[in-house]
């Protein structure tokens, strides 16, 4: 049985999208400007602003377009990296640190933007709340709210407590929630297929079913090995996320990939759906190990989160998820899932996304850790400003200090199974 991880066949987006154009795998020798490596809202980003800019640019997509996290995520769109601000400004100082967040509100208006610009049909709705359980975290809630909005002016927040938590959120777990009414949700796969069209249009050649087995970075140009042909280019760009590994040195890699699961349930009664997000913004739980869910268009309730460092889903998974689910909703105790799938997502010791050079010629940037909805599309136009000689932003991202990995699956596998026990630890003691 094919593993959750490598398998669309039980996805709710996969499902639910109608059938999108399908690519061609690439053939022979190709050339062009930019060669990008990876069909997801990184690569499809920096292809749509590339072609826009008048270059002529190849998107190579191992599988197809989506299998990656870019079609199996959550669906939220947050502003800001998953990393604090706090720890941004201790790595790259407090002028950098408002600029990145800045650029991260920039990466939410682009999306809608592209929405807007392209009548890309994929279920935007507004809202996303931050929920808390435990009075530490109640704490931490009112800390992080009253940062954004007196040292970044961000004016989009709303604490919810009391009734109006009720309201929004029927669930008994929660103390206090914020509510950001310029985040939201989407679904995802719609989305990226959007991209897909509007990149395509501007003149980007899309191949699906087109493995990169091997880059060379020759002098003038660098050659790709793909299905027994190549493509040459000037410039490379690396948009795999968490499957770049087996093309980045072990050197430059600063992630890992983690697996994260989502379950669908059939489509609830509208009183039902209304009870438990009569907000109907996207949910997320501010533990380390996080629940993260929403309401479908089809009033399907979507939850997610049981993180796995191990390369596999865990065991018994459907009823892990289920029990969650119901500790989350005791409304939903005894219901079943319709779909269940899951996917790898990059996550940096950080948690703040890695951007990168190797050598002349091949761009890099992934590590979103979870956040990368908005975030990806703005780092495929920071990707495509490098590459058009304005590095400002690149080398901005660029100089965020990360932590090196342990060489090596199992070494990887220990590290973040060790990491994960004592963030676990933490979210039951309430730390």
């Amino acid at each position: 049985m094919p593993s959750m991880l490598t398998s669309l066949a039980n996805s709710y987006y996969q499902a639910s999208t109608p059938a999108p154009r399908r690519y061609a795998p690439l053939q022979g020798q190709q050339h062009a400007d930019v060669a990008i490596i990876g069909g997801g809202y990184t690569g499809l980003s920096a292809a749509l602003e590339l072609a826009k800019q008048g270059c002529r640019v190849i998107l190579l997509e191992a599988e197809q377009l989506g299998f990656g996290a870019s079609g199996r995520n959550g669906g939220q769109i947050n502003v800001g990296l998953a990393c604090e601000q706090a720890e941004l400004r201790r790595k790259v100082g407090s002028d950098n640190a408002a600029a990145l967040w800045q650029w991260s509100v920039e990466g939410v208006e682009l999306l809608r933007q592209r929405v807007r610009n392209y009548r890309i049909d994929c279920d935007l709705t507004d809202g996303c709340l931050l929920a808390a359980e435990t009075p530490a975290q109640v704490r931490d809630l009112a800390a992080w709210q009253a940062e954004l909005e007196d040292s970044y002016d961000y004016r989009h927040l709303q604490l919810l407590e009391g009734s109006e938590l009720s309201a929004a959120v029927g669930s008994p777990l929660y103390r206090a929630a914020v509510l950001d009414r310029f985040s939201g949700h989407l679904h995802p796969l719609k989305y990226l297929h959007g991209l897909a069209a509007a990149a395509h249009t501007a003149g980007v050649q899309i191949f699906e079913h087109s493995r990169v087995q091997h880059i060379e970075q020759g002098l003038n140009r660098a050659r790709l090995s793909v299905n027994g042909g190549f493509v040459s280019a000037d410039a490379v760009v690396l948009a795999g996320n968490a499957y770049n590994h087996a093309l980045l040195p072990w050197r430059v890699q600063r992630s890992m990939p983690i697996g994260s699961f989502i379950g669908a349930t059939a489509p609830l009664p509208d009183a039902l759906a209304a009870e438990l997000i009569g907000s109907r913004a996207a949910v997320c739980s501010m533990n380390f190990v996080i629940d993260y869910y929403r309401l479908s268009a089809d009033n399907r309730l979507l939850f997610g989160g049981r993180a796995s460092v191990t390369g596999r889903e865990p065991h018994n998974l459907e009823a892990l998820m289920r029990q969650r689910m119901a500790s989350v909703f005791p409304q939903l105790a005894g219901y079943d899932f319709d779909y269940l799938w899951g996917g790898l997502l990059a996550m940096t010791v950080n948690r703040a996304p890695q951007f990168g050079r190797l050598g002349q010629r091949l761009y890099f940037a992934h590590g979103y850790s979870g956040q990368g909805v908005a975030l990806s599309g703005l780092a495929g136009v920071v990707l495509a400003e490098a590459i058009s000689g304005k590095p400002e932003r690149f080398n901005l991202f660029s100089r965020i200090p990360h932590a090196p990995v342990p060489p090596g699956a199992g070494l990887q596998t220990l590290a973040r199974l060790g990491g994960v026990a004592w963030y676990q630890l933490r979210d039951r003691l309430g730390w």
